[in-house]
């Protein structure tokens, strides 16, 4: 048995891909075969972050022995090319509010509902489907209700164990600028006629992980500006840096957003971010982040999101691709499948010929690159690929 995690070729700071670089090496250091596959790029490997793994080159992979993980932004991709091949899989949502996907440039209703057939289809016929958080596991039912409950198999990350405490403090205010910068820029605007004169306010974008934990390790307080994540890592790795976390859940954010480290705002409400954010400075200035409230949060924090409750979940989840992998065997009676190869490209044209298939007018599908260059669902007003395409 093989657990294979097909992953985005993207070489920036993107907390999904490091969790399942982590969970592969983590599969594999417990005697567990496991591979990282980049179909756009088999040659690819993330150099921002430290790391062990083994990648897969997607050739000769095959259904009796390869069990396929598919992040929730490639399930349209890569489900159906599953399902047509005899692929056990699992479609991992580390982001429920990229499901059920959209499809950028493709106005067509008709075709949006063709592939909204697909993707039910894709997400009920999964042999697993794995959750990042309590949220997500909801988003993921509210979606897809025909999907079985029991299929849906909560997983955890883990805070990187540099991520760590100073005992010297600075008046040091930090954020991650990529996320959402209208506000950011907006919050330091007002912050630049409001702070003591004492404190500074430092942006966090594009540099080495160990670099990240340094500066939070000199923070005492973070913004978070989390929008729709499934579970943002950024605030809880400055909370256990020993931050104060002020700013918006990103909703699955939400099972840790607890005071007295964290204070959630209402996204857009800028008054009261300010507000909180001077309170939290004032807290500060009389040490009370040194109380046993305070620290015993941080014990809690490290424990959930421990690399032991990661593992233990990852373990369930391995268990029951073995069994899964085992009935797949016995569906088959005796029957074999010819050896796949995973590319970006094969499932691009599978995805493609299905929607045309279905679609009574024949109606044109944007090729991939055309639907990276379209703009995000969201309306952030970036490219789909500068956007939600870069965290999938």
């Amino acid at each position: 048995m093989a657990i294979v995690f097909l992953c985005p070729a993207i070489n920036s700071p993107v907390g999904g891909i490091k969790v399942i670089y982590r969970q592969s090496e983590m599969l594999r250091s417990n005697g567990i075969e496991s591979y990282i596959l980049h179909p756009e790029n088999s040659q690819f490997s993330c150099t921002w972050f430290s790391h062990n793994v083994v990648h897969h080159d997607g050739k000769a992979l095959s259904p009796e022995n390869d069990f396929i993980v598919i992040p929730e932004g490639w399930a349209s991709l890569f489900g159906g090319y599953c399902i047509e091949l005899g692929f056990g899989y699992a479609i991992y949502v580390q982001n429920s509010y990229c499901c059920p996907v959209v499809l950028p440039g493709v106005s067509d209703p008709k075709v949006t509902k063709i592939h909204d057939t697909l993707i039910r289809k894709i997400y009920e016929n999964a042999d697993l489907i794995m959750s990042i958080s309590d949220d997500a596991s909801k988003m993921i039912a509210l979606a897809f209700p025909n999907a079985q409950t029991r299929k849906i198999m909560r997983m955890f990350c883990s805070v990187d164990p540099i991520f760590l405490a100073s005992s010297r403090k600075e008046k040091l205010i930090t954020y991650m600028s990529r996320k959402l910068p209208e506000h950011s820029q907006r919050m330091c605007f007002y912050l630049d006629s409001h702070l003591p004169k004492n404190w500074s306010v430092m942006a966090i974008n594009n540099i080495a992980e160990v670099e990240v934990a340094k500066i939070l390790a000199r923070s005492s307080i973070f913004m978070s500006f989390s929008n729709l994540e499934g579970l943002g890592l950024p605030p809880l790795e400055a909370a256990i840096s020993g931050n104060i976390v002020v700013g918006y859940t990103g909703e699955g954010g939400k099972e840790y957003f607890q005071k007295p480290i964290f204070r959630e705002i209402v996204s857009g409400d800028m008054s009261n971010y300010l507000a909180a954010i001077l309170v939290a400075i004032r807290e500060i200035e009389d040490d009370a982040t040194q109380s046993r409230e305070y620290l015993d949060q941080i014990e809690k924090l490290k424990a959930v999101y421990s690399t032991e409750n990661q593992l233990s979940h990852l373990l369930k989840f391995a268990a029951a691709v073995d069994i899964s992998l085992k009935e797949n065997q016995v569906n088959r009676n005796g029957k074999t499948k010819k050896e796949a190869y995973f590319n970006i490209k094969h499932a691009e044209e599978t995805l493609r010929s299905f929607l045309i298939k279905n679609s009574s007018d024949g109606s044109f599908i944007a090729t991939s690159e055309s639907r990276r260059n379209a703009p995000c669902w969201c309306n952030s007003g970036k490219k789909f690929k500068h956007c939600h395409g870069a965290l999938v």
